[in-house]
């Protein structure tokens, strides 16, 4: 049995959309329904904030290192070709939001198979 692609879905949303994840999922769970898939969700404030942190750089390093698997930063920038400092900069932005894990080693790895994202066009208040 083939292993199920683990998904991340990203996206941009107040704190509105994190009270509507709760509820739904709150509902589900009171009527003996599986969760929602995907289940793990990273949402940012704004498009601006999202793009900062998956910029193309950024988002080439998430590919590279998820095709070749577990790095240390310098294994990483020396094979992407790129400055040491800003490879680590990008590294620890991409940890801090969950985008990258760190073992005790120092390696990096994604955890992701696919990144689902969702852009809306017109901002919901709250």
């Amino acid at each position: 049995m083939a292993r199920q692609k683990k998904r991340l879905a990203i996206g941009v949303s107040g704190a509105w959309q994190a009270g509507e994840d709760f509820v739904r999922a709150w509902k589900r769970a009171e009527n003996g329904l599986p969760p929602e898939e995907p289940v793990n969700r990273l949402h940012f404030t704004d498009t601006p904030t999202l793009f900062k942190y998956l910029s193309s750089k950024r988002f080439e390093l998430l590919q590279h290192l998820r095709k070749t698997g577990p790095l240390s930063i310098r294994k990483l920038s020396a094979e992407l070709h790129r400055d040491y400092k800003n490879v680590h900069t990008d590294v620890k932005d991409l940890v801090h939001v969950g985008l990258i894990e760190e073992t005790k080693d120092k390696l990096l790895s994604v955890p992701w198979d696919v990144i689902i994202s969702e852009l809306p066009l017109l901002a919901k208040a709250g």
